[in-house]
């Protein structure tokens, strides 16, 4: 069982801050999300940067654009230089009664994580804040805790991720509900490797006890609803849907930069390498095919991209855009 490192609450819930002047808005948005989530309120964004500051239990931000004192451009401005990491790496859910590109662009250019409409429903909100709120405050605890993990002479308990075969009998189903009601489907391959701390090292694969100390981390991290299984040697494959493709991107660069970031070598000459491929069915739906796409085909992109990552040595995100940026070919 793994141990919670952060700041100690008696509530087990999320704590999520809504900032907005509106209080029937405000009101809303509590409607939807308690019993799931602890809430706090702020009337401004002064109001709001104040309750950050003093918070540390806060996990996610939601936020109206048109405030006073300060609007939600300024208060994310604060956030995105903050010099307390866990205000600076925070989720913050731009709330809107426009449809505008204008103003969706302008939020997120100045760090908004993820945009809403004020007329959203409750199960897509807190599909969205639950997804936000599983690797908010755990950049901290997921280092230490992996650190931990791997260092502890302690037998660690056997991973109880999904097998490949359920994985993929699951994710089929997902996708196939992701078309039906025009939804959807996200596939996230993470491969992990160590590289010594030189441009012309290889990435070798690190040891069993890393690989099973990020398997339990990502078995405490997804939803219920996720699946995730170890897909290869030093690799696991995360199937997920009704959650956007700016969310998935965010959850993963969070995972792994929190990866990447551990310090699991003594002489510190090796750094860890976390790749991550990403796929989407929203995107594939634009770009990448001419007729629906299967599983499988969505399948081999996020293992490509996955796989392209590491053998550059190269932490975070792979998904369209990086891979178009990379060499075609992997010598």
């Amino acid at each position: 069982m793994l141990t919670n490192t952060s700041s100690v609450d008696i509530s087990l819930k999320p704590r999520v801050l809504i900032a907005d002047d509106s209080r029937i808005v405000r009101a809303t948005l509590i409607k939807h999300i308690q019993g799931m989530f602890e809430f706090r309120e702020a009337l401004d964004g002064e109001q709001a940067w104040e309750t950050l500051l003093l918070d540390p239990n806060i996990r996610v931000l939601i936020t109206d654009l048109t405030m006073p004192k300060l609007d939600g451009y300024g208060l994310l401005e604060r956030i995105r230089a903050s010099k307390i990491s866990r205000i600076r790496n925070m989720p913050v859910v731009v709330v809107s009664g426009s449809d505008e590109q204008e103003e969706r662009d302008r939020a997120k250019a100045a760090g908004a994580t993820d945009l809403i409409t004020k007329g959203i429903a409750t199960a897509q909100l807190l599909s969205r804040l639950d997804i936000l709120s599983k690797l908010v405050s755990t950049q901290q605890e997921y280092e230490h805790s992996l650190e931990t993990l791997v260092q502890s002479d302690a037998v660690q308990p056997v991973l109880k991720l999904s097998s490949p075969y359920a994985l993929q009998t699951q994710a089929e189903a997902m996708l196939t509900n992701a078309v039906r009601h025009n939804r959807n489907f996200v596939l996230l391959n993470v491969c992990v490797g160590f590289k010594k701390k030189s441009p012309k090292d290889a990435t070798v694969a690190p040891s069993e006890s890393v690989v099973n100390a990020i398997g339990q981390l990502l078995q405490a991290t997804v939803r219920q609803s996720d699946s995730v299984a170890k897909t290869g040697n030093a690799e696991f494959t995360l199937a997920t849907g009704s959650v956007n493709f700016d969310s998935a991107r965010n959850f993963a660069e969070r995972l792994c930069r929190a990866i990447a970031n551990t310090n699991l070598t003594k002489d510190g000459q090796e750094a860890i390498v976390a790749s991550c491929g990403l796929v989407s069915l929203c995107q594939s739906r634009d770009d990448a095919f001419s007729s629906k796409p299967t599983l499988n085909a969505l399948w081999d992109i996020a293992h490509r991209r996955g796989a392209l990552g590491l053998h550059h040595g190269v932490s975070g995100v792979v998904a369209a855009e990086e891979e178009a940026a990379f060499p075609h070919t992997m010598n």
